[in-house]
């Protein structure tokens, strides 16, 4: 059983945090490894890549969460390492798809049909795809897009 990428990576900055003394860093790193150890748990086998990509993301997006009650609560303190650890996840995660890159591959994906497809089965395709690198809504808006301009 050989780790996956990122969690490899996730390991090596773990060490590294340890080092630096970078507490933040560190205590952030270590529940992303806790969160993926617990999902391998839960399944009874390593994650593959794509599905730790949900787990970081899901990360980010509940620290964006948290960041619009820290703010409304002038939570500075937690506003700030909030704010630190969306920095260090998002170093794990692979650069997005721009919406040029987009609208390309969905064109692409239009031709490989024989047939004019649903938007489901294009959406279907481009989410295999991008494999976590865009958000299912921004792929929903270019596919739609896309489709209704022929």
């Amino acid at each position: 059983m050989s780790d996956s990428g990122i969690k490899a990576r996730l390991q090596e900055a773990m060490k590294a945090a340890l080092k630096a003394r970078d507490t933040v860093r560190l205590d952030t790193v270590r529940l992303l490894l806790a969160e993926i150890r617990n999902a391998e748990i839960e399944k009874r086998a390593p994650l593959e890549e794509a599905e730790i990509l949900v787990l970081l993301r899901r990360g980010i997006k509940k620290r964006e969460e948290s960041l619009t009650y820290f703010r409304q609560g002038n939570r500075e303190d937690l506003v700030e390492r909030t704010e630190r650890e969306i920095a260090v996840i998002s170093e794990f995660l692979p650069p997005p798809v721009t919406e040029g890159e987009l609208v390309v591959l969905v064109r692409e994906v239009l031709a490989a049909f024989p047939e004019k497809p649903t938007f489901s089965q294009v959406m279907k395709e481009v989410m295999r795809r991008v494999e976590g690198r865009a958000e299912g809504r921004v792929v929903s808006e270019v596919v739609r897009k896309v489709l209704e301009a022929g």
